[in-house]
Formats: structure tokens, C-alpha cells, sequence
């Protein structure tokens, strides 16, 4: 499997017993199933134990666009993560697939005070 953003080596890596994501070799980019990403939210270390690029990297590869889903093929979608809508996501629409660029998941994991002022005032503007 090769990495959508850099055609780097993407590496089996797993974190506890049902935790298996593949990382590139290269950028440190994850590519998981979406059921995944959630399980990697909610697990304490995961992010420090899997994300273990340069963020600086991982923001560069952000503006890489139209990439090709490293699972099946098919162009991925960018979908403004719904906690987060600062992070960007790459999403599969075939098959479910998600590619996180490096710091994706530990900026995930890092629910700032700005984070929730806006959560808060995207609810008033319904």
C-alpha cells in the first residue's frame, strides 16, 4: 500500500488489541477504517503512540488535494472534522477509509477552550 499524499511505504502498526492502522514510512500519515478513528478518539496514548510525525509536515501534505484512497482506490473526499472544523480530513466514500496527515490525531485529541467557543456558537447560528 502506498501513501496517498507522499507514495511512501504505508506500514501495518497496531496500538492494543483492536487498535490497527497503516503508517506511512515516509510522513507519518494513518490510514484507518472510520469505526477506527473513533475507537482512536476515545483511547488513552493512542495519539502519541501512532501520530508520531512532524505536525509542520502533516500541514504541508494538508493541501495535497485530490488524493486517491490508499484502500480502494477511489478519490477521497475532504470533510471538515465535525468536534474540530479546523482538521481536515481525507475520507473514502466507497469504502470508509480515512487518512489522518501527521498531528491529524493528537490535534484531535486536543479539545482546546476555542474548540468549544465555536462547538457553543454553532449552535446559536442554526
Amino acid at each position: 500500500m502506498k501513501c496517498p499524499k507522499c507514495q511512501g511505504v504505508m506500514e501495518s502498526v497496531a496500538f492494543g488489541v483492536d487498535i490497527k492502522v497503516n503508517r506511512c514510512s515516509s510522513c507519518a500519515g494513518l490510514y484507518c477504517a472510520r469505526q477506527t478513528l473513533q475507537r482512536m478518539r476515545h483511547e488513552w496514548l493512542a495519539d502519541s503512540v501512532l501520530d508520531i510525525g512532524s505536525a509542520a509536515m502533516g500541514a504541508r501534505h494538508n493541501e495535497i488535494r485530490d488524493i486517491s484512497c490508499p484502500g480502494c482506490g477511489t478519490t477521497m473526499d475532504r470533510v471538515h472534522d465535525q468536534k474540530q472544523p479546523h482538521i481536515i480530513l481525507d475520507v473514502c466514500s466507497a469504502c470508509d477509509g480515512v487518512f489522518l496527515d501527521a498531528g491529524e490525531l493528537t490535534d484531535m485529541k486536543t479539545v482546546t477552550l476555542m474548540d468549544h467557543i465555536h462547538r457553543l456558537l454553532s449552535r446559536f447560528s442554526k
